[in-house]
């Protein structure tokens, strides 16, 4: 699926103006953010404590690697990745977190940061946002209420994490387009698969396991499929 970055900016409407296109993501990434600061702050301590669909992780736990990874350089993510590996992967990885105060320290943090990445002139690219959206998808699933999530930030998402797909998803997704039902956007080649958008994404992150399916009457109703 090297060809999948054909497909941006993901619109499925037809004669839209797609002449700023653009790879900075500082507008979905804010959003994203504001997003997960609404949810704690709504949520408070019984969300915070809230274990995740990550094994041995809280709320607070997500909310930490958010605030301290937050915009690295791929050069510093990569060689984060290869210390884990060597010090003893996930669990170690989670001991080594630096914890926030409270659900309310964290949505000050990316309520902050929303600010700066919207302010600032350098470009936020789609890692920083990838990030940002997995926090979501996690705390989300722990409140029991998807958080809101930008078509624009769950299209490139998805299309990043379908470009990159381990084995196990690329067998499910290989000679499929991706279509979100609930967001406006499809790519790929062959007969679609469908789901929402945060299901599409759960999915490709490996956060969920359930796979998107062919469309059901209703879907290609809605869809104009």
């Amino acid at each position: 699926m090297a060809d999948l970055s054909r497909y941006l900016p993901l619109s499925r409407r037809p004669d839209v103006d797609e002449s700023g296109v653009t790879a900075d993501r500082r507008t979905e990434t804010a959003e994203v953010l504001r997003a997960l600061a609404g949810a704690l702050r709504r949520g408070g301590d019984a969300l915070w404590a809230t274990t995740t669909e990550r094994a041995g992780w809280r709320v607070a736990d997500v909310a930490a690697e958010l605030a301290t990874g937050f915009d690295r350089s791929r050069t510093r993510r990569a060689v984060e990745a290869a210390e884990r590996f060597v010090r003893g992967g996930e669990a170690r990885r989670l001991e080594e977190l630096e914890p926030l105060a409270s659900p309310a320290a964290a949505a000050d943090v990316f309520e902050g940061r929303a600010d700066e990445v919207v302010a600032r002139r350098r470009p936020t690219g789609i890692l920083d946002l990838d990030d940002a959206v997995v926090a979501a998808l996690l705390v989300g699933g722990a409140s029991g209420a998807d958080l809101p999530i930008p078509g624009r930030a769950s299209g490139a998402v998805a299309l990043r994490r379908a470009a990159a797909a381990p084995t196990e998803i690329r067998a499910v997704i290989a000679g499929h387009a991706l279509r979100a039902t609930d967001a406006g956007w499809e790519f790929g080649h062959g007969s679609p698969l469908v789901d929402t958008a945060n299901g599409l994404l759960r999915f490709l992150t490996g956060i969920g396991t359930v796979a998107p399916h062919p469309p059901t009457g209703d879907e290609r109703a809605t869809t104009g499929a």
